[in-house]
C-alpha cells in the first residue's frame, strides 16, 4: 500500500515523500509507477487533489540516470496567481500538428531546451489552467494519460544530463508539464541547486 508524508517547509511550500509498505520510493519506483501502474497513477493524483492550495506549482529535484535510485520527493508551492482565465488557444498549433487523437501530447518548446506535456481541451476549459484545477476537474482517463506520458517522456530523456520536472504556468495559462535542461522557472531554491 502506498502512503505519503507531507512536511510544511514554509508558508507556501509543502514537501511530499512517498512510501510503499513503509519503504521510501525512489525516483525509479515513481517513474515505473507512472509508466506501468494505473493504481499508482491514481494514488499520485489523489495526493494532488487533496493538497490545500487552490492553485500550486509542482516541482521535483533534478534527476539523471545516475541519481534515479535516490529517494523521490516533490514540492507544491501555493501559487494563487495561477488562478486566472485560461488561454485555450495557447497550444493550438501543437494540437493541430499532433493528430494522434491522444488526450495528452508531448513536444519540444520553441527554443528546444525543454519538452512539454500538455492535455488537449476535452471539456470545460477552466480545468486546464494549472495542475491543481486539472487533477480536480478533468476526466480521470485524461489525468491518467498525463502521468503515463510524463513517465514515458522522462524515461526516454534520462541520461547523465539533469532533467528538472515541474509545472510553472505563469507565462502560459494552460497546464503544461515541463522537462527542462535547467531549473528555468523553479521557485524552490534547494531544487534549483541540486
Amino acid at each position: 500500500m502506498w502512503t505519503s508524508d507531507a512536511d510544511q517547509l514554509d508558508s507556501k511550500t509543502t514537501r511530499y515523500r512517498l512510501q510503499r509498505d513503509g519503504h521510501e520510493l525512489t525516483y525509479s519506483d515513481v517513474l515505473k509507477g507512472w509508466i506501468a501502474d494505473s493504481d499508482f497513477r491514481a494514488f499520485f493524483t489523489q495526493i494532488l487533489v487533496e493538497a490545500k492550495p487552490p492553485a500550486f506549482r509542482w516541482e521535483t529535484p533534478a534527476v539523471t540516470r545516475s541519481t534515479i535510485n535516490r529517494m523521490f520527493e516533490f514540492v507544491l508551492i501555493d501559487s494563487p496567481a495561477l488562478e486566472r482565465p485560461v488561454d485555450p488557444t495557447a497550444f493550438d498549433n501543437q494540437f493541430r500538428a499532433h493528430k494522434s487523437g491522444s488526450s495528452v501530447i508531448a513536444f519540444s518548446n520553441l527554443s528546444g531546451d525543454a519538452q512539454m506535456i500538455v492535455p488537449r481541451p476535452l471539456g470545460d476549459a477552466a480545468v486546464y489552467g494549472h495542475l491543481a484545477s486539472f487533477v480536480r476537474g478533468a476526466q480521470a482517463k485524461q489525468i491518467d494519460d498525463l502521468w503515463k506520458l510524463v513517465g514515458e517522456t522522462l524515461a526516454k530523456r534520462l541520461d547523465e544530463t539533469p532533467v528538472w520536472l515541474s509545472t510553472a504556468g505563469m507565462g502560459v495559462s494552460w497546464l503544461h508539464v515541463r522537462l527542462d535542461n535547467r531549473p528555468k522557472y523553479y521557485g524552490h531554491r534547494p531544487y534549483r541547486t541540486m
